[in-house]
């Protein structure tokens, strides 16, 4: 290995880099050990590191004059030097180090996503599943950090996107888009793309999902926007759209709704009959007239089944699913930010109560709750409150159409 060093020199000084003038031709001012100032013709000066390394003469291009002092020049050719007495040839391993650069940035977070979901997540996952998850990085994941170098990434940049999904009350959602981004950069890391997996163990610090609790809208506007965009959807099935705008009348749950029988019913009495999935009792539900109205154009659909809300999907005679109003609900335009299934017990529940101002009795009698103040097992409370009851829902529909009807 050669590194020589002119015996005639004077070393560079800014004075002299600034002084010199460009000339015809490119020529170079001499500092030491190779380092040079060379001025083109058009008046930009380089400095240059002009080094032999196993009798093989190389320029390194070390930066341009004023951007990069001759201080920092001098810094960055001593770390050359100390490289090439280590064998290390400083051209070669800043081109190989440029040329991993430029694949790194090719590797964004986003491209490196979609090859996992690919190539990994979507053969070997139900497509229910996956469709819970994917359209939160399109929607939330991408748009922070998914034209990023995935070795760029911090992880409080992956917290933040996330913690943004929490807070819109999908918490669950949000653990589960943090925990897929762990997997993504843990394949990453496997196949030589990243550097290390900084979400590891980040899922944890999000604010936990509210066990017992539903996402639930409790302001009467937003509720009257559900309402609007469940009755305005032009659906392929009439069926699961009569669930859907039957469910915020009747304060039932969902299943309970969903499996609801013709023999059941009795529409000229307007009531529905049916034994509470919790209790095993028998719950009485006064009928508002929009629900019977409903119901009605349901008998030549259905009326011949067991079931009033019966699937065209199954393989005999079964009720819809819940995943089939949930479906509907998304395309209607209802996020699960907005609401779930359960959720319209909760927003009637809240909004009867704090802007109606019904008897809380009341209220819990049509949830089928237990009234803490009956003694008798619930039926002297049924039997009393019955009349009231069937006043209160067909107030509640007529409230319900009233917030559907407003301006926007």
């Amino acid at each position: 290995m050669i590194i020589g060093r002119n015996p005639h020199y004077m070393k560079l000084t800014d004075k002299r880099i600034s002084q010199a003038q460009p000339r015809e031709k490119k020529y170079s001012i001499s500092d030491e050990y190779g380092l040079r100032i060379e001025v083109k013709p058009n008046g930009k000066k380089y400095f240059i590191h002009r080094f032999s390394i196993n009798n093989k003469k190389f320029d390194f291009h070390v930066g341009v004059y004023p951007t990069l002092s001759l201080k920092e020049a001098r810094e960055i050719h001593q770390l050359n030097r100390m490289k090439l007495r280590k064998g290390i040839n400083p051209k070669e391993e800043k081109a190989k180090k440029k040329s991993e650069r430029k694949q790194e940035v090719l590797n964004t977070f986003e491209f490196i996503c979609e090859k996992h979901f690919a190539d990994v997540f979507k053969p070997n996952t139900q497509e229910s599943t996956w469709k819970k998850i994917i359209p939160y990085f399109t929607k939330d994941i991408y748009p922070k950090i998914g034209k990023k170098p995935i070795n760029d990434i911090k992880a409080l940049e992956i917290y933040e996107s996330c913690k943004k999904i929490s807070d819109r009350g999908a918490r669950e959602n949000a653990v589960r888009v943090c925990r897929k981004i762990s997997d993504i950069f843990q394949w990453a890391t496997l196949l030589g793309l990243a550097n290390m997996n900084v979400a590891y163990g980040l899922a944890k610090t999000l604010p936990k999902p509210l066990k017992g609790n539903y996402v639930a809208t409790t302001n009467p506007k937003d509720f009257g926007e559900i309402l609007r965009k469940i009755d305005s959807y032009q659906g392929f099935n009439p069926i699961i759209k009569a669930c859907l705008q039957i469910m915020p009348y009747v304060f039932t749950r969902q299943g309970e709704l969903r499996s609801m029988r013709w023999d059941e019913l009795d529409l000229i009495k307007g009531v529905w009959i049916y034994q509470v999935s919790k209790t095993k009792t028998n719950h009485g539900v006064p009928l508002a007239k929009q629900v019977i109205e409903l119901i009605q154009k349901l008998v030549p659909l259905t009326g011949a089944t067991e079931y009033v809300f019966i699937s065209d999907r199954g393989r005999g005679n079964e009720f819809i699913s819940d995943s089939a109003l949930r479906n509907y609900l998304r395309k209607a335009g209802v996020s699960q930010e907005q609401t779930s299934l359960h959720g319209f017990r909760t927003s009637a529940r809240t909004i009867a109560d704090e802007v109606l101002e019904v008897n809380t009795d009341i209220l819990e009698i049509q949830l089928s709750h237990k009234n803490p103040k009956d003694k008798h097992g619930g039926a002297y409370a049924r039997a009393e409150f019955i009349g009231q009851r069937k006043e209160f829902m067909q107030q509640w529909a007529d409230y319900c159409d009233g917030l559907k009807n407003e301006k926007q």
